[in-house]
């Protein structure tokens, strides 16, 4: 299927362009509730990738990923020298779940998510995670479950990191995850990287010397 027969929402005006004026307006640094609450209630339009990839390149700029956007938001004002400074906290996912490249990305995990079944029991389960959207209510993120068990056609996993978009949930917690509902999977075994197709596609992106760096926070020493 083409490019042109998705379509991705872009904010009009620009979401970070919005913050700022938000902002401003406060004259203090905007809470993490007050962030989301504004990416919530912006104004969309619906374009092609291609059209959505002319509007940033005219624009100079990527926009705030909604996904991301506490993180985005705190990179902004960084780069904007905005005080204080606040904690980005983790970044949900490592660029925007828009891009067709991740799109695709996901596309090979869900089409494996046979061999990762056959690859669970082997392996120590806290080694084996998977990737999905959860929502605590209020907002909703992409974020990493560990200690993840087969259960009928999906999978059973806990979560061991909150991140900013879905603070009320706890470490700790199981959900079930349905296969439709996966958007990675990975397994670290021992260093060895298997599945992590989102991982791998950044890193591809990243500086060759930035790489070591990467390699040495996800824990892996060769990938599968």
């Amino acid at each position: 299927m083409s490019d042109d027969a998705h379509l991705t929402p872009v904010f009009m005006p620009a979401l970070g362009a919005i913050l700022i004026a938000a902002e401003d307006k406060k004259g203090e640094p905007l809470t993490n509730n007050e962030v989301l609450s504004i990416r919530d209630n912006a104004a969309c339009i619906m374009m092609t990738h291609s059209d959505a990839a002319k509007l940033a390149e005219s624009r100079g700029y990527d926009d705030i990923d909604p996904e991301n956007c506490w993180y985005d938001w705190q990179m902004l004002r960084r780069e904007l020298d905005r005080k204080p400074e606040l904690d980005p906290g983790a970044r949900v996912d490592m660029f925007s779940a828009s891009d067709p490249a991740y799109q695709e990305c996901v596309a090979k995990a869900r089409e494996t998510l046979d061999e990762f079944r056959t690859m669970i029991p082997r392996y120590d389960s806290h080694s084996c995670l998977i990737k999905t959207r959860l929502d605590d209510g209020q907002s909703s993120g992409f974020v990493w479950l560990f200690n993840t068990t087969i259960s009928g056609n999906g999978f059973i996993a806990e979560l061991f990191e909150v991140p900013p978009s879905v603070s009320l949930l706890k470490v700790g917690q199981v959900f079930d995850v349905a296969d439709a509902d996966v958007i990675d999977w990975m397994i670290n075994d021992d260093g060895t990287l298997h599945g992590g197709f989102s991982l791998r596609y950044y890193r591809a992106k990243l500086p060759p010397d930035e790489r070591a760096e990467f390699d040495a926070h996800v824990g892996v020493t060769k990938y599968g």
